[in-house]
């Protein structure tokens, strides 16, 4: 059974995970991670770049960034978990393949 990756739209979804969920700092993003039982075998994403990034251009890049780490690493990850991950500024300068493996190790380690 293939798993879906279902995108957070709703404000109070995110602040459900910010409030209940675990937060996780890493060097290029932040991730906050929580277990929901209620997602039916999804893992739900929810992406986040602030006017602290830059431009609407970068803010746009670094989703899309973000939106491709998540197919391939989050695809990866638990079943019924939401993951919101956090751009940093430092993240539109970064190498792809430092970013996966950023990411890999951060959902790995708690």
């Amino acid at each position: 059974m293939a798993l879906n990756l279902y995108t957070i739209k709703k404000r109070a979804t995110f602040v459900h995970i910010k409030n209940k969920g675990i937060f996780i700092r890493s060097k290029n993003m932040n991730i906050q991670r929580l277990s929901d039982q209620d997602l039916n075998n999804k893992i739900g994403v929810g992406y986040t770049a602030t006017k602290k990034i830059g431009n609407a251009v970068k803010r746009n890049k670094a989703k899309r960034i973000m939106r491709e780490l998540a197919k391939k690493i989050l695809i990866k990850g638990k079943i019924n978990t939401y993951f919101v991950l956090i751009a940093k500024p430092s993240i539109l300068e970064a190498n792809f393949i430092d970013l996966l493996e950023e990411l890999e190790q951060s959902i790995n380690v708690k």
